[in-house]
């Protein structure tokens, strides 16, 4: 039996043993460092590159070159470069995966919770049993993005093989957003009675150990997790074995429990008149209500809406820039919490791409310009893709405010897929868009995404531009007023008997409409 060799990941210090052979990204996963694998790793996105401090890691194969063409010459990709001897590497972007916290052991009131289940992130709301008020919330990375950036690469994942490490990934993630918010509280986990989770429709399936084969070809069909947890299951979520957990039934296919949640939550249920409800992720969701049932469908934006996938984005935490805007030359900026700026969260980078399309750097097609207020700003780099530092001498070294050509591409194929999505959904019920009462935009952003910037950058219609409102993580929020009120689930498994599902890709004409849709303007 082959000994097992040492990784060792700085700046955290912690190692991980792994056999000969090894990817450094198995190893990042047996330390407890998550290492985003957007690509689901094919060797093409970079995001999972390393530095080698010391060691040495096996020559890179053909697919590892191909894919360092884009990469400064210290790196290596994790997803491919393996190892067998020890090695110290330290990743470009890494979140340390602490499974050691504890809450602070104090007597609480009976408590509910709702878990949003996303792709990137995944969030825990903790509410009073008797009363509903919030006591916490808090939001972590979802560690199944090592598996891949999108709910396919997971898919193939788990059809690989992969289905055991994919559910552990979903326990611990929200083990761990459990014990933040039990935390924030001050309160113990045996405190909490009952949990509903809205989830992606594959994501809950993973978690619920289901087969995702029904995701993995067309016609695709929705993996039905069934209802409830068991309570050896739920043990692993970090909760007491008689807590009582429940899955949100999907709508469709790729539409799934979180969808529904956020549909009550904002109240489109409910609707005499049209009402729309646009979800932005990485699986971003669009719920036409009002017109003859639930009108729903799902398209593949990717993480960018997030923060994820992007040169210098991150999450909504203190100090990630949510809005930009450009003023007479000089670029302002506003973080959360007020915080020096770090890096671009999701609305923050749609707000920046806001800020250069009305400032003339962004193109119709897409295209970045220097000629313009901010011309100094903008260079190229190492590679030759040009970009524009929004940051450039206001901010510390360790700040990242670039904005390239690659990340507004990025953003153009996510705001094509969501305004296809968007017009689809309109066209099966025959609604107009100036006809819809109202339209609510949902999204984990922590600052909320500024409309004015969706019309500008042609993702809504500009006819709804005074009828839009944030509503924030609605999924979150709906999932636990279904905890606080049971009730709810059968108004939510009534709505998914007769919902209609728009498939995007069977639409005809998809492929001209999203190349159509690709354009920074406004419709």
């Amino acid at each position: 039996m082959a000994l097992l060799v040492p990784v060792l990941f700085e700046p955290a210090g912690v190692m991980g043993w792994v056999a000969p052979g090894s990817t450094v990204a198995a190893a990042a996963r047996e330390a407890g460092i998550l290492l985003a694998a957007p690509c689901g790793g094919r060797a093409v996105c970079g995001s999972c590159g390393v530095r080698v401090l010391a060691g040495a890691l096996d020559p890179p194969d053909a697919a590892e070159l191909a894919g360092l063409n884009r990469a400064p010459a210290d790196i290596r990709l994790a997803c491919r470069a393996t190892v067998s001897t020890p090695v110290t590497v330290r990743p470009i972007a890494a979140v340390r995966v602490d499974e050691a916290k504890q809450p602070r052991l104090l007597a609480g009131v009976p408590l509910a919770a709702g878990v949003d289940l996303g792709t990137t992130s995944v969030g825990v709301l903790l509410v009073e049993l008797g009363t509903g008020r919030e006591t916490a919330r808090a939001s972590v990375a979802n560690e199944q993005q090592a598996y891949g950036a999108d709910v396919l690469s997971r898919v193939s994942a788990a059809l690989a093989g992969d289905g055991a490490g994919l559910q552990r990934a979903a326990e611990s993630s929200i083990r761990n957003a459990f014990e933040s918010a039990s935390v924030a509280a001050g309160c113990v986990l045996a405190d909490v009675l009952h949990v509903v989770i809205g989830g992606n429709t594959a994501m809950a399936a993973l978690l619920a150990g289901v087969d995702v084969e029904p995701l993995s070809h067309h016609p695709f069909a929705a993996p039905q997790p069934g209802r409830e947890l068991p309570p050896e299951r739920v043990s692993q979520l970090g909760l007491s074995p008689t807590c009582r957990v429940e899955l949100v039934p999907p709508l469709a296919a790729f539409v799934g429990g979180d969808a529904l949640a956020a549909a009550l939550s904002a109240g489109l249920v409910e609707a005499e008149r049209p009402q729309l409800l646009v979800d932005f992720g990485t699986n971003a969701e669009v719920v036409l209500a009002g017109a003859g049932g639930l009108v729903v469908a799902s398209t593949a934006a990717g993480p960018a809406f997030e923060g994820v996938g992007v040169s210098c984005g991150g999450p909504a935490v203190p100090g990630a820039v949510e809005s930009v805007s450009v003023s007479e030359g000089e670029v302002v900026l506003e973080t959360v919490a007020r915080e020096p700026a770090q890096w671009f969260s999701g609305a923050g980078l749609v707000s920046a791409l806001g800020a250069l399309r009305a400032s003339g750097h962004v193109l119709a097609d897409g295209s970045m310009t220097g000629q313009g207020p901010l011309a100094a700003r903008f260079s190229h780099d190492e590679a030759g893709v040009l970009g524009v530092d929004l940051g450039a001498g206001e901010i510390g070294d360790e700040a990242c405010l670039r904005v390239s050509q690659l990340d507004v591409r990025a953003v153009q194929l996510a705001k094509a897929a969501i305004r296809v999505a968007v017009e689809d959904v309109l066209a099966r019920a025959g609604v107009a868009a100036g006809d819809l009462e109202s339209v609510a935009v949902a999204g984990s952003f922590g600052g909320a995404l500024d409309v004015g910037d969706l019309v500008t950058l042609g993702i809504l219609p500009a006819t709804i531009a005074d009828r839009a409102r944030s509503v924030g993580n609605a999924a979150l929020e709906g999932a636990a007023a279904m905890a606080l009120d049971p009730s709810l689930f059968v108004l939510a498994e009534e709505l998914c008997d007769a919902v209609v599902h728009v498939d995007l890709a069977a639409e005809a004409g998809f492929g001209e409409a999203f190349i159509t849709a690709t354009a920074f303007e406004q419709y």
